[in-house]
C-alpha cells in the first residue's frame, strides 16, 4: 500500500507539472506527448490512491466516532488549513481584496474549489462509510458504482447547480470517486486475491488493453465525461500487480516506506508553489518551453523541485509549531489517548 500510495502523489504532482506546460505550449509535439499520456493514465490516478484510503479506513469502521477524530475533526483542520493558505495565494495572484476573499471562502470549501478537494473526498467518504456501514454493503456499492456510471449527469448536475457556488467546484471527482474508497473499505479480500495471481505478462496485457482505451479517449472529446469505471478497475488491478511484484526488492521497498508516508506534505505543498510557476509561464510564456528537449524533461524537473520543496518544510517543521501544518492539533483529536502526538507518517495513514 506505501508503494501505491507513494507512487500515485508522485504521478499527481508530474500531472499538474504537465497541465502547466501544456497551458502555454499545446502545440508542441512533445508537450502533446507527454499530454495525451497524463490523459491515458487518468483513470488510475486518483482512483487507486483512494482505493488505499479505504483500505486504511477499514479498521476505523467500527470504532465509535469519538475514537474516529483524526479522520474528521482532523481531516477537516487539515482542508481548512491548506485551502486557506491556497486562497490566499490566489488572491494575491488575482488581485483579489481580503475582504473578497473571506466572503468567498465558505463557499469554496463548500464546493471543493481547489487542489484539496481530495481531502474534502476523504473526509466525505468516510463519514459516508462509516454512517452506512450497517447498510448491507452490496447496496453501498451499488449506490457508489451507480454514482461513477452516471459520471455525465453528475458532472451537468456540478455545472448547473454546484457552479452557481463556485466554477471551480470539483463536486464531479467527488461523487464519482467515491466507489473506490468503498471498494478498498469492504473488499480488501478481493484486492489481496488480485495480488496474489500478480504476473507480468498479465499487467503487459492489461496495460496495453486499458492504454489503447486511453488513447481511443483522447481523441474523442465527447466521450471525456463518460464514465471509465472498468478502465480504472483494470489499471487499479494492474498498479496492485505491479506493487506487488516489485515490493520484494528493497529499492521498491525503502521508495514505498519513505514516499508512501509522506503523500500528505507532497499534496498540500504543491498546489501554492504551482500557482506561483502558473503565474510565470503564463505571463512570461519563456521561449525555451519551445524547446523539445526542455519539454521532456520540464515536467519531471518541476516535480522534483516540488517534491524537495514539500519534504524539505515537512522536515524542518517537525520540531516546532509549523509541525500543525500537516498534523491536527492535539486538542482536536484528543479522544486519541492510546497514541502518543503524531507525526506526519503516522497522520498520513490515520488520516487518508
Amino acid at each position: 500500500m506505501d508503494l501505491v500510495k507513494g507512487s500515485s502523489v508522485l504521478i499527481v504532482v508530474l500531472f499538474h507539472a504537465v497541465i502547466h506546460m501544456y497551458a502555454v505550449v499545446p502545440d508542441g509535439s512533445v508537450s502533446n506527448g507527454w499530454h495525451t499520456f497524463m490523459n491515458v493514465i487518468e483513470p488510475l490516478r486518483m482512483p487507486i490512491f483512494f482505493m488505499v484510503s479505504g483500505m486504511l479506513a477499514t479498521s476505523a469502521m467500527s470504532r465509535p466516532w469519538r475514537m474516529s477524530r483524526r479522520r474528521t475533526f482532523g481531516m477537516t483542520y487539515l482542508y481548512i488549513l491548506w485551502s486557506a493558505i491556497f486562497f490566499i495565494v490566489v488572491a494575491f495572484y488575482i488581485h483579489e481584496t481580503p475582504v473578497e476573499a473571506l466572503l468567498n471562502f465558505p463557499r469554496r470549501l463548500l464546493a471543493g474549489s481547489s487542489g484539496y478537494w481530495y481531502l474534502y473526498a476523504l473526509l466525505l467518504y468516510f463519514i459516508i462509510a462509516k454512517a452506512l456501514r450497517r447498510w448491507p454493503v452490496w447496496i453501498v456499492l451499488v449506490i457508489a458504482i451507480a454514482l461513477n456510471l452516471l459520471r455525465a449527469p453528475v458532472a451537468q448536475w456540478n455545472r448547473d447547480f454546484m457552479y452557481s457556488i463556485d466554477v471551480g467546484s470539483a463536486m464531479t471527482a467527488i461523487v464519482t470517486n467515491l466507489v473506490f474508497y468503498i471498494l478498498g473499505v469492504y473488499y480488501k479480500e478481493i484486492i489481496s486475491w488480485i495480488a496474489d495471481r500478480a504476473s507480468w505478462w498479465r499487467i503487459a496485457m492489461i496495460i496495453a488493453f486499458a492504454s489503447a482505451y486511453g488513447l481511443w479517449r483522447n481523441s474523442a472529446p465527447e466521450y471525456w465525461e463518460m464514465t471509465y469505471l472498468p478502465i480504472s478497475l483494470a489499471w487499479i488491478a494492474a498498479g496492485v500487480m505491479a506493487a506487488h511484484l516489485l515490493v520484494v526488492y528493497e529499492g521498491p521497498r525503502r521508495f514505498g516506506t519513505f514516499f508512501g508516508a509522506r503523500t500528505l506534505p507532497i499534496f498540500v505543498v504543491q498546489f501554492p508553489l504551482l500557482m506561483a510557476l502558473s503565474s510565470y509561464l503564463r505571463n512570461n510564456r519563456p521561449e525555451y518551453l519551445n524547446i523539445a528537449a526542455v519539454q521532456v524533461v520540464f515536467p519531471i524537473l518541476v516535480t522534483l523541485i516540488l517534491v524537495f520543496i514539500a519534504l524539505f518544510l515537512h522536515r524542518v517543521t517537525q520540531k516546532n509549531i509549523g509541525k500543525y501544518l500537516f498534523e491536527a492539533p492535539r486538542w482536536a483529536v484528543r479522544e486519541d489517548r492510546s497514541s502518543s502526538p503524531s507525526q506526519v507518517e503516522k497522520q498520513v495513514s490515520s488520516a487518508a
